[in-house]
Protein backbone atom coordinates (compact mmCIF):
# COMPACT_ATOMS: atom_id res chain seq x y z
CA UNK A 1 0.00 0.00 0.00
CA UNK A 2 3.10 2.85 0.72
CA UNK A 3 4.81 3.81 3.28
CA UNK A 4 2.03 5.58 4.83
CA UNK A 5 0.03 2.64 5.11
CA UNK A 6 1.82 -0.27 4.89
CA UNK A 7 0.48 -3.48 3.65
CA UNK A 8 -2.06 -5.65 5.39
CA UNK A 9 0.11 -7.35 7.72
CA UNK A 10 1.47 -4.40 9.23
CA UNK A 11 -0.09 -2.88 12.15
CA UNK A 12 1.13 0.49 12.08
CA UNK A 13 0.64 3.56 10.06
CA UNK A 14 1.66 7.12 9.76
CA UNK A 15 0.11 10.68 10.46
CA UNK A 16 2.54 12.73 10.38
CA UNK A 17 1.99 14.66 7.52
CA UNK A 18 -1.40 15.38 9.49
CA UNK A 19 0.21 17.90 11.55
CA UNK A 20 -0.47 15.69 14.73
CA UNK A 21 3.16 15.92 16.02
CA UNK A 22 3.26 19.55 15.57
CA UNK A 23 1.16 20.06 18.63
CA UNK A 24 3.28 19.85 22.32
CA UNK A 25 1.94 16.72 24.04
CA UNK A 26 3.29 13.21 25.32
CA UNK A 27 2.62 10.20 23.98
CA UNK A 28 -0.20 9.27 26.06
CA UNK A 29 -1.45 12.68 24.78
CA UNK A 30 -1.43 12.42 21.43
CA UNK A 31 -3.63 8.81 22.07
CA UNK A 32 -6.29 10.50 24.27
CA UNK A 33 -6.60 13.57 21.25
CA UNK A 34 -6.88 10.49 18.66
CA UNK A 35 -9.18 8.69 20.83
CA UNK A 36 -11.81 11.57 21.45
CA UNK A 37 -11.38 12.60 17.74
CA UNK A 38 -12.53 8.92 16.69
CA UNK A 39 -15.29 9.10 19.16
CA UNK A 40 -16.97 12.02 18.34
CA UNK A 41 -16.38 11.07 14.52
CA UNK A 42 -17.68 8.30 14.70
CA UNK A 43 -20.55 10.07 17.01
CA UNK A 44 -21.88 12.88 14.63
CA UNK A 45 -20.21 12.31 10.72
CA UNK A 46 -22.96 10.97 8.27
CA UNK A 47 -20.89 10.70 4.89
CA UNK A 48 -24.85 10.55 3.52
CA UNK A 49 -25.01 14.12 5.08
CA UNK A 50 -21.42 16.05 4.26
CA UNK A 51 -22.18 19.09 6.38
CA UNK A 52 -22.03 17.23 9.07
CA UNK A 53 -17.86 16.72 8.90
CA UNK A 54 -17.48 20.19 8.68
CA UNK A 55 -18.99 20.49 11.18
CA UNK A 56 -16.77 18.13 13.10
CA UNK A 57 -14.21 20.07 11.86
CA UNK A 58 -15.38 22.81 13.78
CA UNK A 59 -16.02 21.51 16.39
CA UNK A 60 -12.57 19.73 16.95
CA UNK A 61 -10.70 22.90 16.02
CA UNK A 62 -12.49 24.75 19.00
CA UNK A 63 -11.43 22.08 21.31
CA UNK A 64 -8.01 21.66 20.46
CA UNK A 65 -7.05 25.69 19.33
CA UNK A 66 -5.30 25.93 22.93
CA UNK A 67 -2.33 23.49 22.25
CA UNK A 68 0.35 24.74 22.05
CA UNK A 69 1.95 24.39 18.78
CA UNK A 70 5.45 23.90 17.96
CA UNK A 71 5.29 25.69 14.59
CA UNK A 72 1.96 28.37 14.47
CA UNK A 73 2.31 28.17 10.95
CA UNK A 74 1.79 24.30 10.65
CA UNK A 75 -2.07 23.04 10.55
CA UNK A 76 -2.91 19.69 12.88
CA UNK A 77 -5.66 18.09 11.08
CA UNK A 78 -8.70 16.94 13.34
CA UNK A 79 -9.55 14.33 10.61
CA UNK A 80 -6.20 12.36 11.57
CA UNK A 81 -7.69 10.01 13.83
CA UNK A 82 -7.97 5.85 14.96
CA UNK A 83 -9.43 4.13 11.97
CA UNK A 84 -10.17 1.31 14.19
CA UNK A 85 -10.50 0.66 17.85
CA UNK A 86 -6.78 0.09 19.62
CA UNK A 87 -7.18 -2.79 21.99
CA UNK A 88 -4.86 -4.69 23.91
CA UNK A 89 -3.96 -7.86 22.89
CA UNK A 90 -1.03 -9.80 21.06
CA UNK A 91 -2.94 -11.90 17.75
CA UNK A 92 -2.10 -9.54 14.23
CA UNK A 93 -5.55 -9.40 13.97
CA UNK A 94 -5.90 -7.35 16.92
CA UNK A 95 -2.27 -5.58 16.15
CA UNK A 96 -4.06 -4.47 12.87
CA UNK A 97 -6.37 -2.10 14.55
CA UNK A 98 -3.86 -0.03 15.65
CA UNK A 99 -3.90 2.12 12.40
CA UNK A 100 -4.03 5.79 12.49
CA UNK A 101 -4.90 7.72 9.18
CA UNK A 102 -7.62 9.88 7.15
CA UNK A 103 -11.19 9.64 8.48
CA UNK A 104 -12.43 11.45 5.26
CA UNK A 105 -9.97 9.45 2.96
CA UNK A 106 -11.86 8.75 0.07
CA UNK A 107 -11.56 4.88 0.23
CA UNK A 108 -14.30 5.39 3.24
CA UNK A 109 -16.24 8.12 2.00
CA UNK A 110 -16.52 6.88 -1.60
CA UNK A 111 -15.98 10.66 -2.33
CA UNK A 112 -12.73 11.71 -4.30
CA UNK A 113 -13.26 15.36 -3.21
CA UNK A 114 -14.25 14.24 0.70
CA UNK A 115 -10.83 15.67 2.12
CA UNK A 116 -11.83 19.29 0.62
CA UNK A 117 -13.61 19.41 3.83
CA UNK A 118 -10.24 19.53 5.31
CA UNK A 119 -7.61 22.68 5.73
CA UNK A 120 -5.48 21.28 2.72
CA UNK A 121 -7.92 20.10 0.34
CA UNK A 122 -8.43 16.68 -1.61
CA UNK A 123 -5.70 17.49 -4.27
CA UNK A 124 -2.88 18.72 -1.49
CA UNK A 125 -3.78 15.49 1.10
CA UNK A 126 -3.51 13.41 -1.90
CA UNK A 127 -0.66 14.51 -3.78
CA UNK A 128 1.67 15.37 -0.83
CA UNK A 129 4.71 13.09 -0.73
CA UNK A 130 6.97 13.23 2.44
CA UNK A 131 11.46 13.03 1.54
CA UNK A 132 11.12 9.41 3.05
CA UNK A 133 8.21 8.39 0.55
CA UNK A 134 9.59 9.54 -2.32
CA UNK A 135 12.76 8.12 -1.68
CA UNK A 136 14.42 5.34 -4.24
CA UNK A 137 14.52 2.72 -1.48
CA UNK A 138 11.04 3.45 0.21
CA UNK A 139 9.57 0.33 0.05
CA UNK A 140 12.99 -1.10 1.68
CA UNK A 141 12.67 1.22 4.16
CA UNK A 142 9.30 0.63 5.19
CA UNK A 143 10.06 -2.76 5.90
CA UNK A 144 12.48 -1.77 8.06
CA UNK A 145 9.72 1.11 9.82
CA UNK A 146 7.50 -1.86 10.38
CA UNK A 147 10.02 -4.33 11.67
CA UNK A 148 11.25 -1.90 14.17
CA UNK A 149 8.18 0.27 15.38
CA UNK A 150 5.99 -1.08 18.41
CA UNK A 151 2.62 1.28 17.64
CA UNK A 152 1.92 3.87 15.30
CA UNK A 153 3.74 6.59 17.30
CA UNK A 154 7.10 5.29 16.74
CA UNK A 155 6.51 4.32 12.86
CA UNK A 156 5.62 7.63 12.05
CA UNK A 157 8.45 9.32 13.81
CA UNK A 158 10.45 7.00 11.65
CA UNK A 159 8.51 7.55 8.41
CA UNK A 160 8.65 11.27 8.57
CA UNK A 161 12.25 11.69 10.02
CA UNK A 162 14.25 12.10 6.20
CA UNK A 163 17.19 13.59 8.23
CA UNK A 164 17.89 10.72 10.27
CA UNK A 165 17.48 8.38 7.04
CA UNK A 166 19.81 10.27 4.79
CA UNK A 167 22.64 10.76 7.06
CA UNK A 168 22.12 6.70 7.04
CA UNK A 169 22.51 6.47 3.43
CA UNK A 170 25.21 8.48 3.54
CA UNK A 171 27.46 6.76 6.04
CA UNK A 172 26.23 3.66 4.35
CA UNK A 173 27.73 4.66 0.86
CA UNK A 174 30.98 6.26 2.51
CA UNK A 175 31.53 3.02 4.30
CA UNK A 176 31.60 1.70 0.32
CA UNK A 177 28.35 -0.54 1.04
CA UNK A 178 26.72 -0.79 -2.12
CA UNK A 179 22.56 0.06 -1.91
CA UNK A 180 22.04 -3.66 -2.91
CA UNK A 181 23.48 -4.62 0.60
CA UNK A 182 22.01 -2.01 2.74
CA UNK A 183 19.10 -3.89 3.32
CA UNK A 184 20.08 -7.40 3.75
CA UNK A 185 23.92 -7.36 5.08
CA UNK A 186 24.03 -3.72 6.65
CA UNK A 187 20.51 -4.10 8.10
CA UNK A 188 21.34 -5.08 11.53
CA UNK A 189 23.44 -1.98 11.38
CA UNK A 190 20.31 0.27 10.55
CA UNK A 191 18.50 -1.21 12.92
CA UNK A 192 21.13 -0.57 15.63
CA UNK A 193 21.44 3.28 14.62
CA UNK A 194 17.69 3.34 14.79
CA UNK A 195 17.51 1.89 18.22
CA UNK A 196 20.07 4.68 19.27
CA UNK A 197 17.63 7.46 17.61
CA UNK A 198 14.97 6.13 20.38
CA UNK A 199 17.34 5.81 22.99
CA UNK A 200 18.46 9.62 22.27
CA UNK A 201 15.19 10.74 21.74
CA UNK A 202 16.50 12.25 18.40
CA UNK A 203 13.82 13.91 16.12
CA UNK A 204 10.71 11.53 17.26
CA UNK A 205 7.65 13.97 16.91
CA UNK A 206 7.83 15.22 13.47
CA UNK A 207 5.43 16.35 11.09
CA UNK A 208 7.25 15.83 8.29
CA UNK A 209 7.37 19.26 7.28
CA UNK A 210 10.94 20.62 9.10
CA UNK A 211 13.41 21.48 7.06
CA UNK A 212 17.25 21.45 7.41
CA UNK A 213 18.47 25.22 7.11
CA UNK A 214 21.87 24.50 7.80
CA UNK A 215 24.26 23.53 5.02
CA UNK A 216 25.91 20.10 5.98
CA UNK A 217 29.24 20.66 7.77
CA UNK A 218 32.28 19.57 6.10
CA UNK A 219 32.94 16.58 8.18
CA UNK A 220 31.77 12.81 7.17
CA UNK A 221 28.91 11.36 6.96
CA UNK A 222 30.14 9.07 9.83
CA UNK A 223 31.06 11.93 12.00
CA UNK A 224 27.84 14.29 11.10
CA UNK A 225 25.82 11.08 11.80
CA UNK A 226 27.64 10.28 15.62
CA UNK A 227 26.82 14.13 16.10
CA UNK A 228 23.03 13.80 15.02
CA UNK A 229 22.69 10.73 17.79
CA UNK A 230 24.75 12.82 20.36
CA UNK A 231 27.65 9.67 20.24
CA UNK A 232 31.97 10.11 20.01
CA UNK A 233 32.76 9.84 16.44
CA UNK A 234 34.71 6.84 17.67
CA UNK A 235 31.90 5.33 18.81
CA UNK A 236 31.97 0.94 18.30
CA UNK A 237 28.27 0.99 17.12
CA UNK A 238 29.08 2.95 13.97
Amino acid sequence: MGLCQPSANVPFSCGACCGLFNLELKPDQFRTVLKERTETFKNSVDFSKPYTMAEFRKVREEAEKNYVKKDPLTYNCPFLGMLSEEVSGTSPEIKVRSRIGCMIHPVYTGDPRSQNYSFYGASICQAYDCRNKERNFADEWENIFSEFADDSFSYSSLSSDYRSIDLIEGYLTEKGIPSSEWFTNSRETILKILEIKFEQNISLWNTSFELDMESPPPISFKERLAKWLGLESDDPRL
